[in-house]
């Protein structure tokens, strides 16, 4: 409350906030409160940074680095007297660390502008401060050193081992996923990749990273997930029981183009989505079903790849579809398929089961 009055402190005449001039109350009343030393920890490994959490730097110099973590570290330990102050920070980055035991002092400029309650007019405050780092081994280093995991992330294919191809591609799609994630998840690093005539085993740091980057290997490839748990011992801390959880990613035996048997009947492999196969049947009628995957995977079994499939030459089109095999010269007849648009000279896939041929489709172009 303001009143006119003389100052209690200085014994100036002036208009009065809470008994104190308007210098005196700046005096006793700052803007803002700060330590003239702060510290913050700083892991010589990664480069991150404890906050209320240990942070990843944004920057990737280390001038930019430093910077970022001074300007945090100071807005940390500063506390606003009111929400109309405005406070600007500016390190003055002069040396870099020189390693793991070395110490690192940063001058900080802090610059607050504003007032408090009872005030008419903005003043401006200037403090100089040490930001102090010091150099640690952060918990995610200390655990990726010492090979700590929580999951184990698998990678097979259905009823069949991955092929040399298949292992280039998906371990590549691991990592690059992985590096992503990095950014929300700092424990989803690779702590061991184990390589098995199966597939690919990587134990990761995160039972979040591994489900994530199983539930992106189905999205794009489809298949199925599965996820069991393993008891290794209680929290000492928590009481909690700790586990180790293994994230199993099964992706299809086959592809599109591909031929499967499901329930004795051929049929073409026509899409594969994350939850399903689509298939096309290999009569006139060609019958589209889709399969959840945890049906395929049983019920379904490849019978030819699309590469293997023999090809034909198309002889006539009317009234029946007749070609001729390219290998022993057999002529086969088929009912016209809807859809399927065939002219002669046309190379085209036939599928034979138990000696009875099938039209599967027009052979592309670009196979040629």
């Amino acid at each position: 409350m303001k009143i006119r009055g003389v100052c209690y402190r200085c014994g100036a005449e002036d208009e009065l906030i809470d008994g104190l001039c308007p210098l005196c109350y700046a005096q006793e009343h700052p803007l803002i409160e700060v330590p003239n030393r702060v510290e913050v920890e700083v892991c010589h490994l990664c480069g991150s940074y404890k906050r209320k959490v240990w942070q990843t730097p944004k920057g990737e110099d280390a001038y930019e680095i430093l910077e970022e973590i001074a300007y945090y570290a100071t807005k940390d330990a500063i506390k606003k007297k009111s929400v109309m102050v405005d406070v600007e920070i500016y390190p003055k980055i002069t040396q870099l660390p020189g390693g793991k035991r070395s110490k690192l002092i940063i001058p900080v400029h802090i610059i607050a502008e504003g007032r408090l309650p009872g005030e008419k007019e903005n003043r401006t405050e200037e403090r100089d401060i040490e930001v102090h780092i010091r150099m640690v081994q952060c918990p995610r280093c200390s655990r990726f050193m010492s090979n700590y995991y929580e999951a184990t992330l698998q990678i097979r294919a259905m009823n069949r081992y991955l092929t040399e191809e298949e292992r280039e591609i998906l371990d590549k799609f691991v990592r690059e996923e992985l590096l992503k994630r990095l950014k929300k998840d700092r424990m989803a690093f690779i702590s061991k990749f184990i390589p098995q005539k199966e597939g690919l085993d990587y134990q990761l740091g995160s039972v979040g990273a591994a489900r994530n980057v199983a539930q992106r290997i189905k999205e794009k490839y489809g298949g199925k997930i599965t996820e069991t748990a393993t008891l290794i011992g209680v929290d000492r801390d928590s009481g909690k029981d700790l586990y180790r959880v293994t994230v199993s990613v099964r992706i299809p035996e086959y592809r599109v183009g591909d031929v499967v048997i499901y329930k004795e009947k051929p049929y073409l492999v026509s899409a594969i989505t994350e939850d399903k196969v689509y298939m096309k049947s290999l009569d006139s009628r060609r019958e589209k079903i889709g399969i959840p995957w945890h049906i395929a995977e049983k019920e379904t079994k490849i019978s030819k790849r699309d590469n293997d499939l023999e090809t034909a030459t198309v002889i006539s089109t009317n009234p029946n579809i007749m070609v001729m095999d390219d290998k022993n010269y057999e002529i086969y007849e088929f009912d016209k398929i809807e859809g399927m648009e065939l002219k002669e000279g046309d190379k085209v896939k036939v599928y034979k089961k138990d000696d009875i041929p099938y039209l599967v489709s027009k052979k592309d172009d670009k196979e040629e």
